[in-house]
């Protein structure tokens, strides 16, 4: 099976525990285990987003995935469930670590989280004298 590159821009966060830590972990993952050419923001934190959870670290990821988007989605889930991100934790609003495709392809695939500050102040910082071209500035 052929497997086609996608450009993709990654949001995660996490509100308990070591969040910094939780991030720089998922960061170096992404870096290391999954994408090619990633690049990252800064490690940043932001108020919780409707509900009264604790404040987030977030972080936004951009690289090169081989491979079909819903293998992606699965590593993804399949890393927040190995480290920590289960139903008991979904319930009390606990995320050790949340790793979502904001963008793929040059498509916002999830416009909620794209409007969110917790994505747009690292989306920014990476778009900044970017290689990526990205055309993202109308909205699904």
């Amino acid at each position: 099976m052929q497997f086609s590159y996608h450009s993709v821009v990654l949001s995660l966060g996490s509100n308990c525990g070591d969040r910094t830590g939780n991030v720089s972990k998922a960061m170096e993952w992404l870096k290391e285990t999954v994408l090619s050419e990633a690049e990252c923001s800064s490690i940043y934190e932001t108020a919780p987003i409707g509900h009264s959870g604790g404040k987030y670290i977030n972080a936004v990821v951009s690289g090169s995935y081989s491979g079909m988007l819903d293998s992606l989605e699965k590593e993804c889930k399949e890393y927040e469930l190995a480290h920590g991100r289960d139903a008991e934790s979904r319930i009390f609003n606990r995320v050790p670590v949340d790793i979502d495709i904001v963008i793929a392809d040059e498509k916002i695939i999830r416009p909620r989280d794209f409007r969110c500050s917790f994505f747009q102040e690292g989306f920014k910082q990476l778009m900044i004298g970017s290689k990526f071209d990205l055309k993202v500035s109308k909205l699904p």
